[in-house]
């Protein structure tokens, strides 16, 4: 069972207990504290028939219990309508504890679920940082070669389109991934940035590569032998520093 669904169970369990217990405290509320306590009480004394007082004479029983005080009556009265109270105050704190409860479950899988994501990035940055630089760098070094027989051949735009691309290929061959905010030219960049080619090159390259991509006019041969110019340059400053 995936995460996202063991969350989505635990946190649609939370919910139907709660309406249970809701349900439960609507029932009590709708038919009172005379329906929910309610007793079958004392048996009620008969009074004698007409029949039986013409029969028999009237006698005294002393068994007989006397009718209750209505100071008694208004007592029991009072301690139904307290114990009603009482369980509905029960219910209604059993409704919040469940719902903090599954709250508070919720939160601690949300926030398990941030570190494990957390961490992975951090795992991400650091391949990012410290490894990749190095295989970068060979990548392109093994691909200078075919990229720079790519700017001889074709017409100038196409070729400098197509030298621009294989640095994003170098890049996924030294298991970079690209980001998914990230523009083709902005993860090329920034494959460049890694291995610390010479700037003034990638940025007369990547003007090259934007001319070609985006305008409507065609490049010349002598923006092809500009191309190769700083291709070469960029080669040649792979993994220098200063």
């Amino acid at each position: 069972m995936t995460p996202r669904r063991a969350g989505t169970l635990a946190v649609g369990s939370v919910v139907v207990l709660a309406l249970l217990v809701v349900l439960l405290v609507a029932w009590a509320a709708t038919i009172g504290p005379s329906g929910v306590l309610r007793g079958t009480g004392p048996d009620r004394v008969q009074a004698p028939t007409a029949t039986e007082s013409t029969s028999e004479a009237p006698r005294e029983d002393p068994e007989v219990p006397t009718p209750p005080e209505e100071g008694t009556a208004s007592t029991a009265s009072w301690v139904k309508t307290l114990a009603f109270l009482v369980n509905l105050a029960a219910a209604i704190a059993l409704v919040a504890f469940v719902l903090l409860a599954g709250r508070s479950g919720v939160r601690r899988w949300q926030l398990r679920r941030f570190n494990r994501r957390r961490v992975s990035e951090t795992d991400s940055v650091d391949f990012g940082v410290i490894e990749p630089p190095v295989r970068v760098a060979r990548e392109m070094l093994a691909d200078a070669q075919e990229q720079r027989r790519t700017l001889l051949e074709g017409s100038p735009r196409n070729a400098v389109v197509a030298c621009w691309h294989r640095f994003e290929t170098q890049g996924g061959a030294a298991g970079v991934e690209r980001r998914p905010w990230e523009t083709s030219s902005e993860y090329t960049l920034r494959m460049l940035d890694l291995v610390d080619a010479y700037e003034p090159a990638v940025s007369r390259l990547g003007a090259l590569y934007r001319e070609a991509r985006f305008s409507e006019h065609e490049l010349t041969e002598a923006d092809r032998q500009d191309a190769i110019e700083a291709l070469d340059t960029i080669h040649r400053t792979i993994g220098v520093r200063g």
